[in-house]
């Protein structure tokens, strides 16, 4: 008999060149407070090592499943912290309330910040 794992966390990719800082989140499954615990420490040192370039983020969450309680909370508090620290975002989801929430979050962001269905123009669109 299969045991079915529950996969859950948050893939990153951090990418630097001479006047850009590339962020990249691949959000998968259910997150936990854990998942928060280990990447947030990531992307605050990477922002703060680079201080002064261009910061964009992708936010993947295609196969994201939601939260834990806790997990909601770091995820307010992370947005909340990091809400002027990029000059563009790109969220990719394929769920209406995805969509939704990324223009409930426009107005609280320093930078530009849009919804996607497909990575290929949202990548387009932030490096563009």
């Amino acid at each position: 008999m299969a045991v079915k794992i529950k996969e859950h966390g948050i893939g990153i990719a951090i990418k630097r060149e001479k006047k850009r800082l590339f962020i990249e989140l691949t959000m998968l499954g259910k997150l936990t407070h854990e998942d928060y615990q280990v990447f947030v420490p990531m992307i605050d040192k990477a922002l703060k090592e680079a201080r002064g370039l261009d910061a964009e983020l992708l936010v993947d969450m295609r196969e994201f499943k939601g939260w834990e309680v806790k997990a909601a909370w770091d995820d307010l508090k992370f947005g909340m912290k990091h809400k002027d620290k990029f000059e563009k975002m790109a969220v990719v989801g394929n769920k209406k309330w995805e969509e939704l929430s990324v223009k409930m979050m426009r107005p609280f962001s320093k930078g530009k910040v849009k919804f996607f269905k497909d990575r290929e123009k949202a990548l387009s669109w932030l490096l563009g």
